[in-house]
């Protein structure tokens, strides 16, 4: 999916504040919301998943950001530089607690000015399952469907007992 612009989510969330991840509690945050999914793998991976996320920031490849409630994390993604002028989301994630509340869209929203504005990107890209429930968000913001990716797995087979 691609947007060259974007416009707010049908319902916009208000209540929660969105921002970048700065702080070591925030990092902190972001590995707990990454192993509260499905299929994270051990909590050793996610650590170091997220200190790769935390270096991308840093050297300003891209920012990762959050929708607050409160002081707690709530839904979060990155956005880094994939070429010129395009910036690719990362890693969007929301808490199985706060789904259905329009963070997630209102994320996308405020991530997505950030690329156009200060990442300076034309074209953003976000790699959505066409079969998985938050593509409807995606789709609400701007992105279209612009192509398709296949991915193929093999699978060693196992030997006989």
């Amino acid at each position: 999916m691609t947007a060259t612009a974007v416009h707010e989510p049908p319902r916009p969330n208000r209540e929660a504040t969105y921002r970048r991840l700065t702080s070591d509690h925030d990092w902190e945050q972001q590995a707990d919301l990454w192993a509260s999914g499905e299929d994270v793998g051990s909590r050793d991976f996610v650590v170091r998943k997220v200190a790769g996320e935390r270096r991308m920031t840093e050297v300003g490849e891209g920012a990762w950001w959050g929708a607050f409630r409160g002081d707690r994390l709530a839904a979060s993604m990155g956005l880094v530089a994939a070429g010129p002028g395009l910036a690719r989301f990362q890693q969007v994630q929301t808490h199985p607690d706060a789904r259905g509340r329009g963070l997630a869209g209102t994320l996308v929203h405020e991530v997505s000015r950030y690329g156009f504005d200060e990442l300076g990107a034309t074209t953003l890209v976000m790699v959505a399952d066409p079969d998985y429930l938050a593509i409807r968000i995606y789709r609400s913001v701007g992105f279209d469907d612009t192509e398709t990716q296949l991915q193929a797995e093999w699978r060693p087979q196992t030997a006989a007992p």
